[in-house]
């Protein structure tokens, strides 16, 4: 039996195997419950089971090599709720070192291991940040090991948790093992460009996680239709007179094709009346290889004219 562990110092799951057999009975564990585990480096700290699996998650942001002492008892869990409100406070000593030493960083997390010698601080800034100087400071001031670590704003938003403008809980922090790229080829893909980067962006400030799930789906109703552009002939003609026109717009889901006769006239039909498409659309841009050997090649020096 495996039990996945949210550790809440590194802020990382770890997988830990359960004994199985001997003379003493296996613990029964459940989901949610708190425990105290030793992880590969040999250090005990406090995490939260949440999941119990026959075999590995073997997700990338899963890290084996735990192993589980006990549930946590009422004195394990007032030292580790005494390490969290000491990481409250290392979050608030580091912020003041950063505005003294001038740094540009924002820390908004903070824990004591379980053993009270480290403490781990996290934080998120615009750039890289040199914070060897700043790491010494909080060293004397907290008078204990500092780890500080710099994050992303999409990590930020899986360790704080929250909800999205649908109402659930953050994906990233709700079920998605990865935080995976997300571009925006994949709104264009869906026709959302339109939308405006206040509806696409999540609480993190970068695009939504959920961009991701339909855009195949999207990809392969698209290929159905004719590309835009197009010139496209109809199988009978619409109002009896145009029985061909031009791709102006797409309706992905609705299979739907907006035409251009001519005319300032329009019409949109169902991708079933297309015939055929009779001409592509012409791209004047240079094709993606012939970009690079136009930017490879050096001009060839001009020839001066002669002199009499």
């Amino acid at each position: 039996m495996i039990i996945g562990i949210y550790d809440f110092y590194d802020l990382v799951i770890l997988e830990a195997e359960v004994p199985t057999g001997g003379e003493d009975p296996t613990p029964e564990y459940l989901d949610g419950e708190m425990l105290v585990f030793k992880n590969e480096d040999g250090y005990e700290e406090v995490g939260k089971i949440v999941y119990i699996s026959k075999k590995s998650d073997k997700r990338d942001a899963t890290k084996g090599g735990a192993k589980i002492l006990r549930k946590t008892t009422a004195h394990d869990l007032q030292k580790f709720d005494a390490g969290r409100a000491r990481g409250d406070e290392a979050v608030a000593t580091c912020a003041k070192l950063a505005v003294k030493h001038g740094l540009d960083m924002q820390p908004f997390y903070g824990m004591n291991s379980f053993d009270g010698i480290r403490a781990n601080v996290i934080f998120t800034a615009e750039d890289r940040v040199d914070f060897r100087e700043l790491v010494k400071d909080l060293a004397k001031a907290l008078q204990k090991q500092i780890h500080l670590k710099q994050i992303g704003p999409r990590d930020k938003a899986k360790i704080t948790d929250g909800f999205g403008r649908c109402g659930r809980k953050f994906c990233c922090r709700g079920f998605l093992p990865k935080l995976e790229s997300i571009s925006m080829d994949m709104v264009r893909a869906q026709s959302l460009e339109s939308k405006g980067s206040s509806k696409l962006s999540g609480a993190c400030g970068k695009l939504l996680c959920c961009l991701k799930y339909e855009v195949e789906a999207y990809k392969d109703l698209k290929d159905n239709l004719p590309p835009m552009g197009s010139k496209v002939k109809l199988k009978k003609p619409f109002m009896g007179t145009h029985d061909s026109g031009a791709v102006v717009s797409l309706d992905v889901l609705n299979q739907n094709v907006k035409l251009y006769f001519g005319d300032r006239e329009y019409a949109t039909v169902s991708n079933d009346e297309i015939a055929k498409i009779i001409d592509k659309p012409i791209s004047t841009a240079p094709k993606r290889a012939e970009r690079s050997e136009r930017a490879e090649k050096p001009e060839e020096p001009k020839e001066e004219p002669k002199k009499d």
